[in-house]
């Protein structure tokens, strides 16, 4: 893998996971100094806005996320990053499935999880329709997998410096 600097973060409909892991990123990079750049998108426009829930757990960490637009993925968006990341396997085949002929798509598309190392259990379910306690849960679940894909890409760059 080459040096990474632009990263996209994706889910289904880019208002829950991908919104909230996008910013926990940047919040993360900017914290160890490390100059990134993310995005975030989804497979369909769900709403125009982030998901209260992803939004109150950001206030609460004081991120700032007041720039949020939800985009939808597109072979333009996906070919400028250097590393994309989605919240599900399915998500992972449907990109190399429909976008096969960007180079280099299948060496830069992981999931969250698969990025970090872990093999068994890729996916990050989608809280939109769950409990409040189930989504505190998953959205704490990708804040440990986000600060822990911000080390690895830190770890990567530094060894083609």
């Amino acid at each position: 893998m080459s040096k990474i600097s632009k990263v996209l973060i994706t889910c289904f409909g880019n208002t829950a996971r991908s919104p909230a892991a996008e910013y926990l990123a940047r919040n993360y990079a900017k914290e160890k100094g490390v100059d990134l750049i993310f995005e975030s998108a989804g497979f369909i426009n769900a709403f125009s806005y982030m998901q209260p829930e992803s939004q109150e757990y950001l206030n609460a960490k004081g991120i700032n996320h007041s720039d949020f637009h939800p985009q939808i993925i597109n072979r333009k968006l996906l070919e400028k990053q250097d590393l994309i990341i989605t919240m599900e396997k399915s998500h992972v085949d449907e990109i190399r499935d429909n976008y096969s002929g960007i180079v280099a798509i299948d060496k830069k598309t992981y999931t969250l999880r698969e990025f970090n190392g872990e093999k068994e259990e890729l996916d990050i379910i989608d809280p939109y329709y769950e409990s409040t306690n189930t989504y505190k849960k998953v959205l704490r679940i990708i804040e440990d997998n986000i600060e822990k894909m911000i080390n690895k890409i830190i770890q990567i760059n530094q060894l083609k410096s």
